[in-house]
């Protein structure tokens, strides 16, 4: 069915669009859609009326976010020039959704980050797992562009920023910075790094942007070119202690190589070349005697990946993925989690390594003891693989860094058991065997296993303390404990205006809609999230209920209510909700009445939120609608409007009318259930 109607679709559309315009998205009524999110890996492209890829089967071989060549086709994958419906020209309305349009598993062929899989073999990412909100035990970076950099733990709590003033960007700050995937990732793999790492996490290259810096002159063999140093006197191929440079639009402006005090050009008076994992340049005219250059550092990241995308089924397959960290990975994480990062404190400076972190008061923004990172883990080496644990590889040992410990992306329960118990990592599932992975010790914090495993992976206590029993005859220890989750604490309100704090972008979005103008008692942060009174005290998902939690019936529920939106029990008599024949409903109905007797909640499983957008509104033909796309934009995404397209109205649908409030106020709202016999189909025949 779904198969049948996506090539009615496209056969409609061919017929009007020619092979050379289909930069462009689909139109729906006045309004652009965002692209469906359908794809087939048949190395066909059906773009705009499938989400493009310029090597389908096999991604891996034609890279969509680096290595770009001069004919590239990539762009088309995230951007639409003239017909975008998201800004920077985005094909959907956030970097968020564009980046989950292909890697929530849309697209079978590459990383799933959703549920942390490679592709569709089910092997697990070596960057865990975002979840969708409702997994046991989920922690995650919270990257949907909900908070601002500052409210990363380890982070700069004192409002006091960093500032800079260059060339491209202007003047900014640091930490006042949405969070969001763009924030680790570069999406353009700008700087070369591995995973295409962002080299301007949290603003590092613009407040550490370089001026009339001089290069340094360096022969090798044959070839002579000058670097700027990173660290030293002398350059060291080996240890590249040289700059990268993050260049490039919109690092256009600020990249300046001067001769002599001469400002030259690219391409005609020296070359320019990143190629070799620092910035080297070779001068193609004239001779100077020094060099200097304004540009922006990149903060590197270097990693050895081998099998780059195989997720074969078999776990001790050599063909299979294999991701080594080698440099950079305290100090990206560390741009964010700045205090966390010890790998620069020393309590004895005599000695080589970072040490007594942990006996020693550190921290830029706030003071504490912490636990060292950057130290040689050859002491443990051998018991890393019981909980699947990482290091950097350096200079031929192994260094303790924040992902040994730590996942990048999150984890659940339902990785974990993948990732310990599972077939593919034979260590870990026999350290783990049948052990209960449940979190009881409170977030599971993007651990790589639950409670303080990862703590008693390295130290061993347990062994360390047998013989107890032996020696205290009759008093024989117990091995029973609560394994509740979140046990219950004071959900006691705050003001709203602290969730603005860390939530600005949500909480002004908040301010326009109808939720913050009613009168009297708004709809505010806690009315959906219960109170934040502990989660203010420590910003954790573990001390914050969130509706996304619940399951789509109890989402609904949380909307009605006889202040709110109706009452979800009751339901239009002599309904069949399979049936093409439901009719209008009069205007007494409410909302929630109406929704609960309708096919977008008993066939489409939708919620509220699955259309609107409680953070935020958008204008429409001089209307404002708390929704997440323009109507028929959003209608788009779910139902394949075909031949409706270019004259489809959704108030044809679902028109709206008035409805009285409890505080007497007559609105006009939307209804579900007018006129659905005529309504084009679902775009997927399961929905």
């Amino acid at each position: 069915m779904r198969n049948f109607m996506f090539f009615l679709f496209f056969g409609l559309i061919l017929a009007v669009v020619t092979s050379t315009a289909f930069a462009a998205q689909i139109r729906v009524g006045q309004d652009y859609g965002p692209t469906p999110k359908y794809f087939n890996a048949d190395d066909k492209a059906y773009y705009p009326a499938e989400i493009y890829l310029p090597n389908e089967t096999n991604p891996a071989r034609y890279r969509i976010h680096s290595n770009y060549s001069r004919n590239t086709d990539a762009c088309a994958g995230c951007h639409a020039t003239h017909t975008a419906v998201g800004e920077t020209l985005l094909q959907w309305g956030t970097v968020y959704d564009t980046c989950m349009a292909c890697h929530d598993g849309t697209i079978s062929t590459t990383y799933n980050v959703q549920e942390g899989e490679i592709g569709a073999s089910g092997k697990p990412t070596y960057g865990g797992m975002f979840g969708i909100g409702s997994e046991p035990f989920l922690s995650n970076h919270l990257v949907t562009g909900a908070v601002k950099i500052f409210a990363a733990p380890g982070g700069n709590i004192t409002g006091n920023y960093e500032t800079y003033d260059v060339p491209d960007q202007g003047q900014g700050k640091m930490w006042d910075i949405t969070f969001g995937c763009e924030s680790c990732h570069s999406p353009h793999g700008l700087g070369g790094n591995a995973r295409i790492l962002n080299p301007n996490v949290n603003a590092y290259s613009l407040v550490n942007y370089k001026t009339n810096f001089s290069l340094k002159k360096v022969t090798e063999g044959n070839e002579t070119f000058w670097v700027a140093l990173s660290s030293g006197n002398s350059f060291d191929s080996t240890a590249k202690n040289a700059y990268q440079w993050v260049r490039s639009y919109p690092y256009l402006k600020g990249t300046k190589v001067y001769f002599d005090g001469t400002e030259k050009v690219e391409g005609v008076d020296y070359e320019l070349s990143n190629l070799q994992g620092y910035t080297k340049i070779k001068v193609l005219q004239g001779n100077p005697a020094n060099i200097t250059a304004s540009f922006y550092p990149a903060l590197q990241v270097a990693m050895t990946i081998t099998n780059y995308l195989d997720g074969d089924k078999t776990s001790q397959s050599p063909d299979s993925e294999t991701v080594i960290h080698v440099k950079g990975i305290n100090a990206f994480c560390g741009a964010c989690h700045t205090d966390y990062n010890t790998e620069n404190v020393y309590k004895d400076s005599t000695k080589s390594e970072p040490n007594g972190s942990s006996d020693l008061l550190n921290g830029k923004y706030t003071e504490a003891y912490r636990h060292q990172v950057g130290f040689n883990v050859a002491d443990f080496e051998q018991y890393l693989p019981n909980s699947n644990m990482a290091y950097e590889l350096r200079d031929g040992k192994k260094y303790m860094t924040c992902l040994t410990c730590h996942y990048a992306h999150g984890v659940s329960q339902s990785f974990w058991q993948k990732t310990l118990e599972g077939n593919w990592f034979p260590e870990a599932k026999s350290y783990w065997g049948t052990l209960p992975l449940v979190e009881i010790a409170g977030s599971s914090a993007l651990k790589r296993a639950p409670n303080m495993a990862t703590c008693e992976t390295c130290h061993r206590k347990g062994p360390a303390s047998e013989g107890y029993t032996a020696n205290s005859p009759g008093s024989t220890p117990g091995n029973d404990r609560v394994t509740s989750v979140n046990p219950s604490f004071p959900l006691t309100r705050v003001d709203n205006t602290l969730c603005q704090k860390c939530h600005e972008k949500i909480y002004t979005g908040w301010q326009q809609t109808k939720h913050a103008k009613l009168t009297g008692d708004k709809v505010d942060c806690q009315d959906c999230h219960t109170g934040g009174g502990e989660h203010v005290k420590s910003p954790s998902g573990a001390y914050m209920d969130s509706i996304s939690e619940l399951n789509y019936q109890a989402q609904v529920a949380k909307c009605a209510g006889a202040n709110c939106h109706g009452n979800t029990s009751d339901t239009l008599a002599n309904m069949d909700y399979n049936s093409d024949t439901i009719s209008f409903v009069d205007s007494s109905t409410s909302q929630i009445r109406e929704h609960v007797s309708s096919k977008h909640y008993n066939v489409g499983a939708m919620t509220c939120t699955t259309c609107h957008n409680p953070h935020g509104v958008i204008k429409h033909n001089n209307q404002t609608y708390e929704l997440k796309y323009q109507p028929n934009s959003l209608c788009a995404f779910c139902h394949d409007l075909g031949e409706f397209a270019g004259a489809f109205n959704w108030e044809d649908y679902m028109p709206p009318v008035p409805r009285a409030a409890v505080n007497g106020a007559v609105y006009h709202l939307h209804s579900f259930t007018y006129k659905e016999s005529g309504f084009p189909g679902w775009l997927d025949s399961d929905h």
